[in-house]
Order: C-alpha cells, then sequence, then structure tokens
C-alpha cells in the first residue's frame, strides 16, 4: 500500500488501535475524549482530520476545525485581537475562513507523528503538510496552528520555512514527577525554593485542620454528573460564558475511559466541597476539569490541595509522569513546581496579498506579548 492521505470528518470512522497506538501520551487527543466531545458538544463541531496513512498505519495526523466565513467565532481571531475582535472583523482583518489546527478540549499541539528517525519525521510531516495546504488552496482557505509549544521545535521549524508568520500566546504548565511521595515533591520543590516549600507544607497543614478530605474516588457516571455540578457554575464564574459540552459529556468520558479517567474530590463536614478529574494516557495525565463549591469558599486552600498537592503524592502509585496544566494561573503553577512552556500559534492567509498586512500585524502582536510575558 503506497503513502496516501485521509481525511476524516466523524470520529467514529477513524482506525480506532492506529490512532490510540499514535496519541499514546496525549490525553486530550484520546478517541475516547474526541468521541465524547463530538456527542454533547453544544454546537456542531467542524473537525477534520487529516491522516498520512501507510501499509504499517498512520504515519502523521493532524486534527483540526474548519471556521467558516461566517462562523460567530473563531479561537484564532480571538488569541490575535483580543478584546479588539469586534472591531478587527468589522475592518476586514478575520482569520476566517481558515482550516484551525487545535485541540477540541485542552492544550495539546494538534499534530502528533509517528516515533522514528528524525529524518523519517520530517519527511513524514512535509508531506502531511504538503496535502494539508493543497486541500486548503483548493478551497480558499487559510491555515492556523495553535499549541505549537516550544519543543516541537521539527513542526516550528517547519511552518516557518513554509511562510507561516507566528506569534506567542499563553504558555502553558507541566508537572513533571520525580518523586514518589509527598515528602519528596517537597524536597524537590526545596531545591528551586525553600520558602514555596515552606508554604506547599503550611497550606497543605492548614487545608487537614480545616476538616478538609481529599481521596480519589471511583469514576462513575454519578461522580462524573457530580463534578459536572460543580465545574459548570465554577466555569461560568471565572469566564462569563457556559462550558461547549453538555451535561452527559462527563459521564460518557467515564464510561469510555474506565480507568484511565481519575476523580478527586474535597469533602469537608460530610459535603463535597471541591472534585477534580484528570485523563491518562500512558505516563501522561491532563488535568482536565475542576470545580469547587461557590456558596461556602473558605480560604483553607482546598484548590491547591486538591488540584496540586494531592495529584503530586499520587501520581507515582498511578503511574504518572507528566501532569497537563494548561494555560491559566501560570504565577501559581510555577510555585506549585510546574515547567512553564512557551507556545505559539502559527498562522498563513490563503490570499498571498493579504501576508504582507498580516506580516506586519503578527510583528506588533510579538512585541505586545513579549512585554506583556516581562
Amino acid at each position: 500500500m503506497t503513502e496516501h492521505l485521509q481525511i476524516e470528518d466523524h470520529v467514529e470512522r477513524l482506525p480506532a488501535d492506529d490512532w490510540q497506538r499514535l496519541m499514546c501520551g496525549r490525553p486530550a487527543l484520546r478517541l475516547e475524549v474526541l468521541k465524547a466531545i463530538a456527542a454533547t458538544a453544544s454546537c456542531a463541531l467542524s473537525l477534520r482530520i487529516f491522516m498520512l496513512l501507510d501499509a504499517t498505519g498512520i504515519a502523521g495526523a493532524a486534527v483540526c476545525e474548519c471556521v467558516g466565513a461566517r462562523e460567530p467565532f473563531s479561537a484564532l481571531d480571538g488569541l490575535l485581537y483580543g478584546r479588539a475582535q469586534r472591531l478587527a472583523v468589522a475592518l476586514g482583518g478575520s482569520t476566517r475562513p481558515t482550516l484551525l489546527f487545535c485541540t477540541s478540549v485542552g492544550t495539546e499541539c494538534p499534530v502528533v507523528l509517528r516515533a522514528s528517525a528524525p529524518t523519517e519525521r520530517r519527511r513524514i510531516l512535509d508531506r502531511l503538510l504538503d496535502e494539508i495546504e493543497a486541500h486548503a488552496a483548493a478551497q480558499k482557505l487559510g491555515i492556523g496552528f495553535l499549541n505549537v509549544f516550544v519543543d516541537e521545535e521539527l513542526l516550528a521549524n517547519a511552518l516557518r520555512a513554509r511562510g507561516y508568520m507566528n506569534t506567542q500566546t499563553q504558555p502553558v504548565a507541566r508537572l513533571q514527577i520525580e518523586w514518589s511521595d509527598f515528602d519528596g515533591y517537597i524536597r524537590h520543590l526545596a531545591q528551586f525554593s525553600q520558602n514555596a516549600a515552606r508554604n506547599v507544607r503550611h497550606e497543605r497543614k492548614r487545608n487537614r485542620r480545616s476538616g478538609v478530605c481529599i481521596r480519589q474516588i471511583e469514576a462513575t457516571a454519578a461522580n462524573a454528573a457530580a463534578l459536572d455540578a460543580l465545574i459548570r457554575p465554577h466555569y461560568r464564574h471565572k469566564n462569563g460564558t457556559d462550558l461547549h459540552f453538555g451535561p452527559e459529556f462527563l459521564p460518557l468520558v467515564s464510561d469510555l475511559l474506565g480507568g484511565d479517567f481519575l476523580l478527586f474530590e474535597a469533602v469537608r463536614d460530610g459535603r463535597v466541597v471541591g472534585m477534580v478529574g484528570l485523563v491518562r494516557s500512558g505516563a501522561v495525565a491532563w488535568g482536565a476539569w475542576f470545580g469547587i463549591e461557590l456558596t461556602d469558599r473558605r480560604n483553607d486552600f482546598t484548590y491547591a490541595s486538591l488540584v496540586y498537592y494531592q495529584v503530586a503524592e499520587s501520581a507515582a502509585a498511578l503511574g504518572i509522569k507528566t501532569v497537563l496544566y494548561g494555560s491559566l494561573a501560570i504565577d501559581t503553577k510555577r510555585r506549585r513546581g510546574c515547567q512553564i512552556i512557551g507556545s505559539r500559534l502559527f498562522y498563513r492567509p490563503c490570499l498571498p496579498h493579504a501576508r504582507l498586512l498580516a506580516r506586519m500585524y503578527f510583528g506588533i502582536h510579538r512585541a505586545w506579548f513579549g512585554r506583556k510575558l516581562g
């Protein structure tokens, strides 16, 4: 069988075994997560999944959403223009219509290649990008890539060589597990900051003295529904908008993932006051969903104890080497021992004459974002 491109817009049609092997270590791209999102999203997803196939399976894959010219929202426009998005769109600066390569949930790099020698990986990547660009040109679409992290040098270099413009976006946090218990976690923190280590130990003791008990619980449909009931108002409180998936999503994730959906709860006075759900793929876990009781939220460090300290203590026993935490509250995550990983977006308009104006704006955005990050 010769190497060829296959484009799928239904996750149910993906070659399950090949896909799961390729995505090992990429929790947000697990087939179970994609299926759950597709089944419960509050609006229809325009997914297109590009796969380069050969005789041994999937050599490389890229996940995107097709953002139409009249779509009410584009994540790429939002990242580039922020609060000025409406004005930019009114002035003709929208990136739509676009093939926007990104994950529907989480912050994973949307392009994944089979493990092989560096020269072979670059060949596979170039072939995959050739096919993507030919498809976009035929449909007169721009192309954007989100979450290209600083350690994704192969992809970043290939996109630069092809004339894509790039700029910084919000970095993400990863916790690399190098200990076997909580005391080992404290010793790890102390290597870099004695003050941070003392603060963590103090916060956990204060949380326990306040009567909070944190434990792992079975990932049943009922417990997943309880997590949803906590995260929905918490998300609305923090973001001013609703989640983009329905209440059936987390119970479905729990059912599909089984033991790879990890649930922890915090209980005070016999009442659940916080929950966190993680998706595990191989030795990588993604701290996917968190919710805390808003009406009785005390200053007892329940959030930190549940989301960071309990996970840090439990990770080794669960076979976890890396925890992915996303892009919010970066300073908070840094103080808890996370590595902060720089992230970039890449974009190339469809029309050549639009590239000069876009290149000028990207230069301005890079300078602004560089000052923002300090």
